[in-house]
């Protein structure tokens, strides 16, 4: 591994000179916040558990890797997983593209972060998709749509409509309403953004200490008046969380079905 600067905010940046030029117009950076702890996956970095040969790690930075239109992929986490992480994924991604920068406390500063450092690198893209890393099977198809949508409209998530029957829990521990799913959506990742607004976005709402309940990045262009448009997800695009999930998504990938 070879690395020929560290920039601040702890970049891992390697050899760029002779990266392919997407025109900027169209490029894409890809920002995977990866700080989190995964204490709900029972123990060890669920990045790095295997999925039929894979990595939940490698197989989500692959979606991206050998996509055209993405000229950096950036990976927000420790800053004592950099090494392992670079290793881990040299032969997922050309390194050229990948930078690797310290996260946050929370998730919406590790995003902040990540966003930040995309927007310095030399001809930043113009697009940025936050994909959660722990979800290593979205289809591809789910990716084109979404990042069409956002160059159209500046902002795009893909969603899947609420399956169950929603029950509102009482502070007894009772049933206090049925919800009306009718319009309810489930939101997934990749969310796409045109780059400057929705970092503009972060840091607004950070001077306006707004960003403490922020759970997606969606949320960002809504609190700031921006519309976004909803595109069709899908349910094997699931997020990794619990070792059961890591159990289903192997059953889906033996099936065939990514």
């Amino acid at each position: 591994m070879r690395v020929t600067s560290w920039g601040v905010c702890g970049i891992l940046v390697r050899d760029m000179s002779q990266l392919n030029v997407v025109s900027k117009a169209d490029a894409f950076g890809v920002v995977m916040p990866a700080a989190g702890s995964g204490a709900r996956f029972g123990g060890g970095d669920k990045l790095l558990v295997d999925l039929n040969g894979r990595s939940v790690l490698q197989r989500s930075v692959g979606l991206f890797a050998r996509r055209w239109d993405v000229s950096r992929i950036v990976i927000v986490t420790g800053r004592e997983r950099f090494d392992a992480y670079a290793e881990h994924l040299s032969e997922i991604v050309d390194g050229r593209k990948l930078l690797l920068v310290e996260g946050g406390r929370e998730r919406w500063e590790s995003v902040m972060l990540g966003l930040q450092a995309l927007a310095g690198v030399e001809e930043a893209p113009r697009w940025v998709a936050v994909h959660d890393a722990a979800r290593p099977l979205t289809p591809e198809a789910v990716i084109g749509e979404v990042f069409e949508m956002a160059k159209k409209m500046g902002g795009a998530l893909p969603c899947v409509a609420e399956p169950a029957t929603l029950k509102r829990r009482s502070g007894e521990g009772r049933v206090s309403e049925t919800v009306d799913r009718r319009g309810l959506y489930q939101a997934q990742t990749p969310q796409c953004f045109e780059l400057h607004g929705l970092l503009e976005g972060y840091e607004r709402l950070r001077g306006e200490g707004r960003l403490v309940d922020v759970t997606d990045d969606a949320q960002v262009f809504e609190r700031n008046g921006r519309a976004v448009a909803i595109t069709e997800g899908a349910a094997i695009n699931l997020k990794i969380t619990t070792g059961e999930d890591a159990a289903l998504a192997r059953a889906i990938l033996a099936l065939g079905q990514i």
